[in-house]
C-alpha cells in the first residue's frame, strides 16, 4: 500500500511539474474515455428505443402471420387457398387456447387523401378489427374507439391519431362528430387518440399519432375487390407458449388455407436477433474508434513513463543502493503510470457528460443517448488497464535498471 501511495504521489508530482506534456498525454486519454462512455451511451438509447417501439407496437409475445409462395410441390393447386381472410382470425381464437387475442388490417392502396374544411393530410389509413387497439396499445383521448357495431354495420366511422387530428381539425373545433373525407368517401369521427411521446421524453411517437382507423369491413366495401387482409397479428398471454403456440397457429392456417402452405409465422424474437446485430455491429464499430482513442493515449503515456525515467535515473539508482527491491520500483512506476491513465479517465468522464448532452439534442428521441453511472465507471476503468498496460515497459525497464550504472549517470 504504501508503494502504491508513493506512486500516486509521484504520478501526480509529473503531471504538475510537466504540465503541457501532462496535458497532450491525458488529452488522449480524455478523447478515448469520452467517446468509449458516448458509445455505450449511443447503443443504451438504441436499445431503449428498440424495446419502446416493440413495446407500443405489441410486445415481444407478438406472432405475424406473412404470405409467402407455396412450396413447388403446391404450386399447380395454390389458387385453392384464400389466402390470409379474417376467417383465419376466427379460427386461430376458436382453436388456439393460447392466443390472449388475434387481429386482422388493411390498407387502402395506394395511401389515402384526408380532407376537412380545405385542410387535407395524406396517410396511411387502416381498416381494422377493435383488437388492434388493444394489441397496439391505443388509448382514446376523445371520443371512443372502434367497435364490433362499426363493423357489423359497415359504418363510415373513423379515429384519428393525435397529429391528424391537429392538422385537420382546426384548433377550438371539436373534433368528435365531424366529418371527414377519406378519398371521396365522407366518414364520421367518432375518437381521436391521445398524443404518444418517447418515455425518455422530448419527441413524439410519429407513427402512432398518424394514425388513422376505419372498420375493417367498411375498407373491404369501400377500397378493396376481396376479402384478403394485409396483416394477421396473434398475441399470445405468455411468451414461454411460444414453442406450442406457432405449431398449433400452423396447423390452423394449414386447415383453413386447405393445405397450401403459403403463410409462414414471423415473432418478435427474429426482430430481436436483427436489433441484437445491430447493437453488436454498433458496440464493434463505436468501439472501435474509443479503443483507438484509448490506445493513442497509452501510447502517450508510455513516451511520458520512458522520458520520466530518463530524467529519473540517478534517483533510481539511489533507491536502489539504498535497499529499494526491482518489485518496489516496478510497482511505483506502475502506479505512476495508473494515476496519469486514471487522471484522464476522470476528464474524460466529465466530458462524456457534455458529449452526451451535445448527442441529445441531435439525435432522434426515439433512439436519444443515456448516461449511466456503469458507464462512467466502465470509462474509467478501461482508462486504468491502458494506464497499466502503458506503464509496463517502462516499469519492467526502471526496475532493471542497475544501481552502478544508475548513479554514473549525472
Amino acid at each position: 500500500m504504501r508503494l502504491l501511495l508513493m506512486g500516486v504521489v509521484s504520478g501526480w508530482r509529473e503531471v504538475l511539474a510537466h504540465k503541457l506534456r501532462s496535458f497532450l498525454t491525458l488529452f488522449g486519454i480524455v478523447l478515448g474515455a469520452a467517446a468509449l462512455v458516448g458509445m455505450l451511451g449511443v447503443v443504451k438509447g438504441l436499445l431503449r428505443g428498440w424495446e419502446a417501439m416493440i413495446y407500443e407496437t405489441g410486445g415481444i409475445e407478438r406472432i405475424t402471420v406473412q404470405p409467402r409462395r407455396a412450396p413447388e410441390s403446391q404450386r399447380d393447386k395454390a389458387m385453392l387457398s384464400p389466402g390470409r381472410t379474417v376467417n383465419d382470425v376466427d379460427a386461430i381464437l376458436a382453436a388456439v387456447p393460447l392466443a390472449r387475442r388475434a387481429t386482422a388490417e388493411i390498407y387502402i392502396p395506394g395511401g389515402a387523401r384526408l380532407y376537412f374544411q380545405g385542410r387535407a393530410s395524406s396517410q396511411n389509413v387502416r381498416g381494422v378489427l377493435p383488437a388492434t387497439f388493444i394489441m397496439d396499445r391505443f388509448d382514446v383521448a376523445y371520443g371512443r374507439l372502434l367497435g364490433e357495431l362499426d363493423l357489423e354495420l359497415q359504418l363510415q366511422t373513423v379515429v384519428l391519431g393525435a397529429a391528424v387530428a391537429e392538422a385537420l381539425i382546426p384548433r377550438g373545433l371539436d373534433p368528435v362528430g365531424q366529418v371527414i373525407t377519406i378519398n371521396g368517401q365522407p366518414f364520421t369521427v367518432v375518437g381521436v387518440l391521445r398524443e404518444y411521446q418517447f418515455s425518455m421524453g422530448g419527441g413524439r411517437f410519429n407513427s402512432k399519432n398518424s394514425a388513422v382507423f376505419i372498420p375493417l369491413t367498411t375498407a373491404q366495401t369501400l377500397y378493396r375487390i376481396d376479402e384478403n387482409v394485409d396483416v394477421i397479428n396473434v398475441q399470445l398471454a405468455d411468451i414461454a407458449d411460444m414453442p406450442h403456440a406457432l405449431e398449433q397457429i400452423s396447423n390452423v392456417l394449414t386447415h383453413t388455407h386447405r393445405g397450401i402452405m403459403d403463410t409462414r409465422l414471423e415473432t418478435r424474437e427474429d426482430l430481436l436477433q436483427r436489433f441484437e446485430d445491430t447493437r453488436k455491429s454498433y458496440v464493434y464499430s463505436l468501439g472501435g474508434v474509443a479503443a483507438i482513442g484509448l490506445i493513442v493515449g497509452g501510447i502517450g503515456i508510455m513516451n511520458v513513463m520512458l522520458a520520466s525515467i530518463s530524467e529519473r535515473v540517478r534517483e533510481i539508482g539511489v533507491r536502489r543502493a539504498l535497499g529499494a527491491k526491482r518489485t518496489d520500483i516496478l510497482v511505483q512506476i506502475l502506479a505512476e503510470s495508473l494515476t496519469i491513465a486514471v487522471a484522464g479517465g476522470i476528464v474524460g468522464m466529465v466530458a462524456s457528460v457534455g458529449l452526451i448532452a451535445g448527442l441529445q439534442k441531435v439525435v432522434v428521441a426515439s433512439n436519444r443517448p443515456e448516461l449511466s453511472p456503469a458507464a462512467l465507471f466502465i470509462g474509467v476503468f478501461f482508462s486504468g488497464i491502458v494506464g497499466v498496460l502503458a506503464g509496463l515497459y517502462p516499469a519492467i525497464r526502471a526496475s532493471r535498471l542497475s544501481p552502478v550504472e544508475a548513479l554514473r549517470t549525472d
